[in-house]
């Protein structure tokens, strides 16, 4: 997938991550509920810390983010902000924001926030 593109350091290996959505529904009566979560599928992608200029320009946009996942090309589905990454079983990414890199479809980045309480 990547043979050729960039150089891969140790521990830059492409990594499975499964996608998820919370699911809401809404009763009878119009009320939405959150009540439970939809897998979307797997991407194979590189997890990497953010630089700290790309920490400080979420920051200002009140998002806290402290990881991207850059994958080749697009996610066969439909990935939006709220979804997230379940890395192995105790990793988890609520993504932030895609970057679809020039609108070209070649690269996306996932900018993701890291957290333990979901």
């Amino acid at each position: 997938m990547f043979t050729g593109v960039i150089n891969l350091f140790p521990g830059q290996e492409l990594r499975q991550f499964s996608v998820y959505r919370d699911g809401e529904y809404k009763t009878a009566s119009g009320r939405v509920i959150n009540n439970d979560t939809k897998q979307l599928g797997e991407i194979k992608a590189i997890l990497a810390a953010a630089k700290p200029n790309e920490i400080e320009r979420w920051r200002q946009l009140q998002h806290m983010v402290t990881h991207k996942i850059i994958q080749q090309g697009t996610a066969p589905f439909k990935i939006k902000p709220g979804d997230f990454f379940v890395y192995g079983e105790n990793r988890y990414f609520v993504q932030v924001s895609p970057y679809n890199v020039g609108g070209l479809n070649h690269w996306t980045i996932y900018y993701c926030d890291e957290r333990g309480d979901t």
